[in-house]
C-alpha cells in the first residue's frame, strides 16, 4: 500500500503536473497572441472593436449616428458681425458649406448652369465668406476651367481679395489657380485595409518638405498651428456631424447676390468654413466608423474640431497590448488548475471581462485599447488548459482505478477519482471501524505445504477476505502474513462503517465454512479464521516519512480490533466486536436500548445475531470493554453451534 500510495503521487505528478500544464497553457496563449499579430486578425478584429465603441459613444450622448436628414440646416448663431477678429478658442463654430443637390438644382434653375459649375461661382462664394478665420476648400482646382483662362482669373482674384482661402492640392499637383495669399493641403485620404478612415494624415514628408494636410493648413492659417498633434498621422475621434453648422452653397450664392439684403441666419464671422461637395452623384464620400458614407469635407472639419477641443483618441503601445495578452493567458492558463471549481469559473469570468472592461473604460477617456489580444491569448491558452486538464485528468482516473483496485472497492474508487483530494498526505483523525483477521495454526500449516503450494493456499485464503471486504466498501490497509488488516469510514465518509464490518466478518467467516471442504480436498488442511472488529478514534491517512509512506490508520480501535482477534482463542468464538460496534451498527443511542441479543436482517438474506457476553480488560487498555459475540443464520436456517455463556465479572484477556 505504501509503495502504491507513493507511485500514484509521483505519477500523477510525472504525467502532467500542475506547474507543466500551466506553461504549456501559457505558451499557447503567448503563441496565439503572436499568430494573431503576424496575420493582422488583431488589428482587424480591434478595428471593428473601435467602430463599435465609437458609435456607442455618439449614441451615449444622446445622438444618432445618421448625419442629419435636413440637408438646409440653419443653426441659431449670433447676427452681430464686427470688423476685429476675435481670439482663437476651443468653442470656435466650425461651418460647412455643402455643394449639394439642392445647390446643384437651384443654379441650374436660377442661374442656367449645370455642373461643373464656373470658377467665378466659387469667387462668389469666397468674397461673401471673406469674414470668416478661414475658408477651405475641399474641392480640386488641380485642371484649367472649362469656361476659360478668364473664368479662372476672376475666380483666383476674388480669393486673393477675400485673403482667408485654404486650397485643396494632391501629392504631386497643385491648384491652377493663381492665388498669391492662399496656403494648399493635400487632401489624400488615410483609409485602413478595410476601407474604413479612422485616421487622418496630418501631412506628409517628401523630400525632406513637409506637405500639410488641408485641415492643417487651414488651422496654420488662423494662427492654431501649436494645436496639431505631434505625429503625422491622428486617431479621430468622431461625432455626430449634425454638431456643425451648415448651409447649401445656394444659399450662399443667392445670399451674396442680394448684397445687403442678404440673410441676417448667415453668420460666417470668425468661423471656420469648409467647402465641399455632398452630392451623392459626386463621389467625394468616405467610410467612417459612424457612417458608411460620410462626406469627405466632414473628415477634415472633424479633424478641426478635435485638434481644437484637443480631443484626439489616443492608442495604447502594442507593447502594452501584448503584455496584458501575456497577463491574460496565465490567468486562463491557472484558474482551470484550481481544486475548487466555481472559483475556476469566477477567475476566467472576471479575466475575460477585464480586457473587455478596460477597453471601455478607457475609450472614455479618449483612449483606446485593443482587446482582442488578450482575449485571443485567454481563449486558446484556456483551450489548451482544458485539454490538457482533460488528458491528465483522464490518465489520473485510469491511474487511481488501476493503484487502487485491489484495495478498495469500485464504489469508493469512483468517490475517489471524484475526489481525489482526500488522499492528500498527512493524517485526520476520525472514527472508524476496523476489522482485524487472523488465521489460527498458521505456523502448523506452513510447516505442512512446501513453499509453492503455501503461496497459492495463501492467495485464495487472502482472496476471500479481500473480496469480502471490498464487497462491503472497506479499505484494505495491509497483509501482515496470514493476517489482514482492513477499515471503513476512510478515506471516504461512509454512515453505516460500523454495520458493514460486521457483515463483512459474518461473510468471510460463511466463505470459510463454504471452502474448508476443497481447502481439505486440495491442500490438505482447513484453515480457521478468528476475526476482531473494534469502532473508535484513530488516525487516517498517508502516514510514514518522507522517503516511504503508506494510507494506513493508527489508534486505539486498530488496537483493540487486534486484541478481540486474539481473544476469540481463549473465549472460543471466531467473531468479536466491542458494545460502541454494535451501537454504531444497530442505530442505538444508549447501551440502555440494547437487548442481551440483537438480530438484524442481511439484505441477501439471513440473520446477522449479536451477543452480549460480558466485560472485559484486552491489553493496552486501562478500561473495560462490552464484548460482544458476532453469528449469522444462514437462509436455510442453520446456526453455527456456538454456545458461550455470557459473564458479568470483569474477566482479563491478554495478548
Amino acid at each position: 500500500m505504501a509503495r502504491r500510495a507513493r507511485s500514484l503521487a509521483l505519477k500523477s505528478r510525472s504525467t502532467m503536473n500542475r506547474r507543466a500544464r500551466f506553461l504549456c497553457a501559457l505558451a499557447v496563449g503567448i503563441a496565439a497572441t503572436l499568430v494573431f499579430l503576424w496575420i493582422g486578425a488583431s488589428e482587424k478584429l480591434g478595428m471593428a472593436v473601435y467602430d463599435s465603441q465609437m458609435r456607442a459613444l455618439v449614441r451615449a450622448k444622446g445622438q444618432s449616428v445618421a448625419a442629419p436628414s435636413q440637408t438646409l440646416r440653419k443653426i441659431q448663431s449670433t447676427s452681430n458681425s464686427q470688423n476685429s477678429i476675435a481670439p482663437l478658442t476651443n468653442t470656435t463654430s466650425i461651418v460647412l458649406v455643402m455643394i449639394d443637390q439642392s445647390s446643384l438644382d437651384w443654379v441650374q434653375k436660377e442661374l442656367g448652369l449645370g455642373w461643373p459649375w464656373p470658377r467665378e461661382l466659387y469667387g462668389v462664394m469666397a468674397s461673401y465668406l471673406r469674414d470668416a478665420r478661414v475658408q477651405a476648400y475641399d474641392i480640386l482646382f488641380t485642371e484649367p476651367s472649362t469656361f476659360g483662362p478668364e473664368d479662372d482669373a476672376r475666380c483666383s482674384k476674388a480669393m486673393t481679395e477675400a485673403g482667408n482661402v485654404v486650397l485643396a492640392t494632391l501629392v504631386n499637383k497643385k491648384a491652377v489657380l493663381d492665388v498669391p495669399n492662399a496656403t494648399f493641403g493635400h487632401v489624400a485620404a488615410l483609409v485602413d485595409a478595410d476601407g474604413i478612415c479612422r485616421k487622418y494624415q496630418v501631412w506628409f514628408d517628401r523630400d525632406g518638405e513637409r506637405i500639410p494636410s488641408l485641415g492643417l493648413a487651414a488651422m496654420e492659417a488662423m494662427g492654431a498651428g501649436d494645436a496639431i498633434p505631434a505625429h503625422g498621422e491622428a486617431l479621430l475621434k468622431f461625432e455626430n456631424p449634425s454638431r456643425f453648422e451648415r448651409y447649401s452653397a445656394a444659399q450662399i450664392i443667392a445670399a451674396s447676390f442680394h448684397g445687403s439684403d442678404k440673410s441676417p441666419s448667415i453668420d460666417v464671422h470668425d468661423k471656420i468654413v469648409v467647402i465641399g461637395l455632398t452630392a451623392p452623384g459626386l463621389m467625394d464620400r468616405q467610410a467612417t466608423p459612424i457612417d458608411s458614407a460620410l462626406p469627405g469635407m466632414e473628415v477634415h472639419a472633424t479633424f478641426i474640431s478635435d485638434a481644437l477641443s484637443s480631443s484626439f483618441m489616443e492608442r495604447l503601445p502594442l507593447w502594452v497590448e501584448i503584455l496584458t495578452a501575456v497577463v491574460a493567458a496565465a490567468l486562463v492558463g491557472y484558474f482551470p488548475l484550481l481544486r475548487r471549481k466555481s472559483l475556476a469559473a469566477l477567475g476566467i469570468a472576471a479575466a475575460v471581462c477585464i480586457p473587455i472592461a478596460l477597453s471601455l473604460l478607457l475609450f472614455r477617456y479618449q483612449i483606446f485599447y485593443n482587446p482582442v489580444l488578450a482575449l485571443a491569448s485567454e481563449l486558446f491558452a484556456f483551450i489548451a488548459a482544458v485539454a490538457l486538464g482533460y488528458g491528465a485528468e483522464g490518465r489520473q482516473r485510469a491511474y487511481l482505478r488501476r493503484a487502487f483496485a485491489q484495495y478498495l472497492s469500485p464504489e469508493v474508487i469512483s468517490a475517489l477519482v471524484e475526489r481525489p483530494e482526500t488522499l492528500r498526505l498527512g493524517g485526520e483523525s476520525k472514527i472508524i471501524t476496523t476489522l482485524f483477521s487472523d488465521m489460527a495454526g498458521f505456523t502448523s500449516i506452513s510447516e505442512k505445504l512446501d513453499p509453492e503450494r503455501l503461496a497459492q493456499f495463501m492467495n485464495e485464503y487472502l482472496g476471500i477476505i479481500s473480496e469480502e471486504v471490498l464487497a462491503q466498501g472497506g479499505t484494505l490497509d495491509k497483509y501482515v502474513g496470514d493476517a489482514v488488516v482492513a477499515f471503513w469510514n476512510a478515506p471516504l465518509d461512509t454512515a453505516d462503517h460500523a454495520y458493514r464490518a460486521l457483515v463483512a466478518a459474518v461473510h468471510i467467516q460463511a466463505r470459510m465454512r463454504m471452502m474448508s471442504h476443497e481447502f481439505e480436498q486440495r491442500f490438505g488442511i482447513s484453515p480457521r479464521t478468528r476475526i476482531g472488529v473494534a469502532t473508535g478514534q484513530a488516525v487516517v491517512g498517508n502516514l510514514g516519512s518522507s522517503r516511504r509512506f503508506a494510507y494506513t490508520a493508527v489508534g486505539d480501535s486498530v488496537n483493540v480490533a487486534s486484541r478481540l482477534e486474539a481473544a476469540n482463542k481463549a473465549i472460543g468464538t471466531s467473531i468479536l466486536t466491542m458494545q460502541d460496534t454494535v451501537v454504531s451498527a444497530m442505530g442505538a443511542e444508549s447501551t440502555g436500548q440494547l437487548a442481551p441479543e440483537v438480530k438484524s436482517k442481511l439484505s441477501e438474506g439471513g440473520d446477522l445475531i449479536l451477543r452480549r457476553l460480558g466485560p472485559a480488560l484486552v491489553e493496552g487498555k486501562m478500561q473495560p470493554i462490552e464484548l460482544w459475540s458476532v453469528e449469522m443464520i444462514d437462509p436455510d436456517g442453520e446456526r453455527p453451534l456456538v454456545s458461550i455463556e455470557p459473564w458479568v465479572e470483569i474477566r482479563h484477556f491478554s495478548k
